[in-house]
């Protein structure tokens, strides 16, 4: 009977462990989501999720130009999204491009429709047998170029780092 207190104790600390543990990875996500110089941003947040046996933790901040607005978001998922949607696909019609292209070693999918001047691009961090990480930027009111130029503002190698603590 006397071991039963240390049992306690043990089982305690390794709780309290894995919850500061989970904190500190949520505070991860956000920690890479930068200041844009020129615009006005809201503090990032957040959210885990637990649906059906899919978990998903992501971080997300919206900024803001006058009406141009940016949406960031870093999602770690359970769920394998598959590199298909990041090879081989391009395409061209109506005023809406979508392509997808490697940058600085990350697969990324862009798509921009330009008759609305508002797209979304999404980088591929790292995925397990699993597991998937994504950083995912979307505008509205700025060029398809201007979106580039605002996400090689991000240290995507940061943000890669800070989802592998949460990729199991």
């Amino acid at each position: 009977m006397k071991s039963y207190p240390k049992i306690a104790f043990y089982s305690l600390t390794v709780f309290l462990f894995v919850l500061i543990s989970s904190l500190f990875a949520a505070e991860a996500l956000k920690a890479p989501l930068i200041n844009i110089p020129g615009w006005d941003a809201e503090p990032a947040m957040e959210m885990d999720m637990n649906m059906n046996g899919v978990n998903m933790s992501n971080a997300t901040r919206s900024y803001e130009k006058g009406d141009n607005t940016i949406d960031a978001a870093i999602m770690v998922t359970s769920r394998q999204i598959g590199m298909a949607s990041f090879q081989g696909m391009n395409m061209s019609q109506g005023g809406i491009k979508i392509e997808s292209s490697e940058m600085d070693g990350f697969k990324i999918m862009h798509t921009h429709d330009s008759n609305e001047n508002e797209g979304n691009v999404l980088v591929l961090l790292g995925e397990t047998e699993t597991n998937s990480a994504i950083f995912s930027l979307g505008y509205s009111g700025i060029s398809s170029e201007e979106s580039i130029s605002i996400l090689k503002q991000y240290d995507l190698k940061q943000i890669q780092k800070a989802t592998k603590a949460l990729m199991k």
